[in-house]
């Protein structure tokens, strides 16, 4: 499922991959297709994060996941990961 999120968001513009860094999934995005507007509105990373919750709660019921990682923090990319049991 998590390929499944990475590649429907892939098709809607933003540069997302699915990624397993151990135990953990993961949604990586080199590039963030907000542009600047994340720097000044954090908000958006929070709607981008709803926005993956709720393509993975459509598939698996309810799957917590959590931004490790953000461009507009000064990262060298997004990484939103998801609790390994939830959705491969």
């Amino acid at each position: 499922a998590l390929h499944a999120v990475a590649d429907a968001l892939a098709a809607h513009g933003f540069a997302t991959k699915a990624e397993h860094h151990g135990d953990e999934l993961r949604i990586v995005s080199d590039h963030c297709p907000f542009g600047e507007a994340p720097a000044e509105h954090p908000v958006i990373c929070a709607v981008d994060r709803g926005i993956v919750s709720g393509m993975l709660e459509a598939l698996y019921k309810e799957t917590p996941v959590d931004l490790q990682a953000s461009i507009p923090r000064g990262d060298a990319r997004c990484v939103t990961s998801v609790e390994s049991g939830q959705s491969a």
